[in-house]
């Protein structure tokens, strides 16, 4: 027998490299990071992801990456088609573990479900887990797939017929979610400590820096350009007048529009090829103050540094939120609302201030 055939196989479907990074942090707190990894990489739909899964997979020693790229429009065959068969590709090896990215991600569910494993675990998709978990795991009692959609009977069963006759066996399994959130149910869940993150810090001395978390909540048609830029200069008012404020964009904002005015309110602008905590970690930089809207980052630096640092998470008023009562976000069993909601309601936990523009 050989040195691979002993190695544990460990199966991650993933579109986000935010998705990446807390699958590595699940490995690293369960000793995995040096098993045999494949991954299923769909985040082909926006560049800056794929170059900041690139330098993530520089953390693991034996790296296998699927691309996957699910048409957006046309038939269910035509979407089913391509992930099928990445799933045939892989039914002749029997994975120790199997972490899944994001649960809106049907394509994930059905791999997960269909391949040979019975260890099942969801990572954090951002702060989404918390209406995730509210409205969709906890009632589903844990188990996968779970439905994003009140389906039709006749499409839900045209979906499954389409499933079976390209080879995906897709069957109900349990599952675990490793989070960075606690929840009331601790036989189905795994606290996610940010011990890789942790290991990362050559030192954690405070700089004199202000760092605004941006966010593509412009680009998402989420809020307006003005409420936008209030709400950043808001914040850019309300800090330290003598620390340094920087300005860290999102890999999904449309930069090019913003750098200017941003660039004209004093910030110094950032965009990595690395997600915020991980640049913070290799770079040693720990700001004195952070803010931003409802970003996991303002979560993860609580954690990492608790009252070594201060944290704002600027929220949207009565009126912008009512708008979203009735759009849903990703499934029709939640609206936008519960998700922002979700979140806001986890800030005093981590001492997170909340705060309206004035």
């Amino acid at each position: 027998m050989t040195d691979t055939d002993n190695r544990k196989q460990v199966l991650i479907l993933l579109s986000s490299p935010f998705q990446y990074w807390c699958a590595q942090e699940y490995l690293y707190q369960a000793s995995l990071l040096h098993c045999d990894i494949t991954v299923i990489n769909a985040a082909t739909f926006c560049r800056h992801s794929m170059v900041q899964i690139k330098r993530l997979h520089e953390n693991c020693s034996r790296v296998k990456e699927f691309i996957l790229t699910i048409p957006k429009a046309g038939s269910l065959t035509s979407r089913i088609a391509p992930y099928a068969d990445l799933a045939k590709q892989l039914q002749h090896i029997k994975f120790d573990l199997i972490l899944v990215g994001d649960l809106r991600q049907i394509w994930m569910q059905d791999i997960a479900c269909s391949l040979d494993c019975e260890n099942i675990v969801l990572v954090d998709d951002g702060a989404a887990t918390n209406v995730f978990v509210e409205k969709l795991i906890a009632p589903a009692n844990f188990k996968l797939p779970v439905s994003m959609h009140t389906q039709c009977p006749e499409r839900k069963q045209e979906a499954a017929n389409i499933k079976q006759a390209l080879g995906l066996s897709v069957v109900e399994k349990s599952m675990t979610l490793f989070s960075i959130f606690t929840f009331p149910d601790d036989n189905h869940t795994r606290l996610n400590q940010l011990s890789a993150l942790r290991a990362r810090f050559t030192h954690t001395e405070k700089n004199d820096e202000f760092h605004f978390i941006g966010s593509p909540v412009v680009e998402k048609g989420i809020l307006g350009d003005d409420d936008y830029y209030k709400m950043i200069e808001d914040a850019l008012r309300s800090s330290r007048a003598d620390n340094k404020p920087v300005y860290f964009a999102h890999r999904a904002e449309a930069l090019e529009s913003k750098k200017q005015k941003l660039e004209a309110l004093g910030f110094s602008v950032e965009l990595h090829d690395e997600p915020y905590e991980l640049l913070c970690a290799s770079a040693g930089r720990v700001p004195a103050e952070i803010a931003g809207m409802h970003s996991t980052s303002l979560f993860n630096m609580k954690i990492l540094f608790a009252e070594q640092i201060s944290a704002t998470c600027y929220l949207m008023d009565e009126t912008r939120l009512a708008q979203f009562a009735t759009q849903h976000w990703g499934s029709d069993k939640f609206t936008l609302r519960d998700h922002i909601e979700s979140i806001y309601r986890r800030l005093d936990e981590f001492n997170i201030e909340a705060r309206l523009a004035n």
